[in-house]
């Protein structure tokens, strides 16, 4: 990017010489070359934006919002509040299974705007049927069908636009599809909410599938890889040529798995701050505080994360996140009698999200290559596994030990791993890729 800009500002420079002087004429290859910059900027903006909105839509307005409805859900169907999540089970379930399908569709040049407008189209559907479903198992094919959907434009093909547009630095913007999920939720929660209380769920999901429809579907349909390099983004295609393809071998792909296995770990504590603040005999408003906390930062870490992986490299940058998180983590373990402490310590914690996202996806890009899409949708079969387990598993031993201290020591463990793999993996990257 610096290099296009530095190009386009001496082009510019030439045509104010050719008008104070009139010496100098300025040739087609000049004229051209400024408008195929400008349009390359306009283009990799443009992408970005529509990063943005695709993740928005399905982070910041389904995934985020979907536990409003669960209780007006159950009371209105005359079942638990549990049978009502498993809605959120079942897109979770069907999201890590879909991505698998969808890695090979990428592969086989399915058009990515197609693929990504259709998950929009399904997800949207799932929305609407949800507004009129009476049953459970309506319910639960509904969350299918959201899951399926919303795969189709998250993870995996923005962070395959934003490489292709971007190239080497395309962490940055990443972090920043990513935070937008967060802002997104934040507008989005108190409006459904309020919509929900003074008209019932069905007219908020009503609404929710019309908002989807207006804001996902210019961004998926439109959507577009760039098919060759060119000077408007130099490292478009460094990263596949600075890996080498043999470097994906067995133990490779046995040390990321172990990896989505570490960071799985750490995020299954997300759903757990509120009662873990409750535990500690504290009110319940100060747990919905604690929540706010890990919202609020952890879109500004996922905002920072690519610019300090991209300044650092992958390896430094997120053993330094992952030292953050482990200092939130003492301070959720031995200062939880003040309650400034544990908003600190939550926020430090929020780092993992980062690196959950944005880091896991950068560094898979950077071992695999070409084989990115494959070697990613299994990574994510396995985070998406593992972040059920230990979610459930980090609830039980709450229970049973009566805190979640032993939760977040384990969480501190798993922090530590971490940080040894993401090592072992850096030295198998050439430094020139990091």
């Amino acid at each position: 990017m610096a290099q296009m800009c530095l190009r386009l500002f001496l082009s510019i420079i030439k045509i104010l010489l050719a008008f104070i002087f009139e010496k100098y004429i300025m040739s087609q290859d000049d004229v051209q070359e400024i408008i195929f910059m400008k349009d390359e900027s306009k283009n990799q903006l443009l992408t970005l934006i529509r990063c943005c909105l695709s993740i928005g839509c399905c982070f910041g307005i389904i995934t985020n919002c979907i536990g409003l409805f669960f209780s007006p859900m159950a009371e209105a169907l005359g079942v638990g509040r549990g049978s009502v999540a498993l809605i959120s089970t079942m897109m979770s379930l069907s999201s890590a299974i879909a991505i698998q399908v969808i890695a090979r569709l990428l592969n086989r040049r399915i058009p990515i705007n197609i693929l990504m407008g259709t998950g929009a189209v399904i997800s949207i559907v799932g929305i609407f049927i949800l507004s009129t479903a009476k049953t459970l198992p309506m319910l639960y094919i509904c969350g299918i069908l959201i899951g399926t959907g919303y795969t189709c434009y998250a993870n995996l093909p923005v962070s395959m636009l934003l490489r292709s547009w971007y190239g080497e630095k395309n962490a940055s913007k990443l972090g920043i599809a990513m935070a937008f999920s967060g802002v997104v939720a934040a507008l989005m929660n108190p409006g459904l909410g309020r919509l929900i209380t003074s008209s019932g769920y069905q007219s908020a999901f009503r609404v929710m599938a019309v908002i989807l429809a207006v804001i996902s579907l210019p961004a998926t349909f439109t959507a577009k890889l760039r098919e060759t390099p060119s000077a408007g983004s130099a490292g478009a295609g460094k990263q596949e040529k600075a890996v080498d393809a043999p470097l994906v071998a067995a133990s490779t792909i046995a040390i990321l798995i172990a990896n989505s296995i570490a960071v799985s770990m750490q995020t299954g504590l997300n759903t757990h701050f509120s009662s873990y603040a409750v535990s500690l005999a504290y009110p319940l408003a100060f747990g919905a505080t604690v929540v706010s906390f890990q919202n609020i930062f952890n879109s500004v870490w996922k905002l920072l994360y690519g610019f300090v992986i991209e300044k650092a490299g992958i390896i430094k940058g997120t053993i330094f996140y992952l030292a953050i998180s482990f200092t939130g983590s003492i301070l959720l373990v031995t200062l939880h009698g003040y309650r400034g402490a544990i908003l600190a310590g939550v926020s430090l914690y929020a780092t993992v999200f980062g690196i959950s996202t944005v880091g896991c996806t950068v560094l898979t890009q950077k071992i695999a290559g070409d084989r990115y899409a494959e070697i990613y949708a299994k990574m994510s079969l396995v985070q998406a596994i593992f972040y059920a387990l230990f979610t459930w598993v980090y609830g039980s031993l709450s229970d049973a030990a009566g805190n979640y201290i032993p939760c977040i020591c384990i969480a501190m463990t798993a922090t530590a791993c971490c940080a040894m793999f993401f090592f072992l993996l850096g030295k198998r990257i050439p430094k020139e890729a990091q």
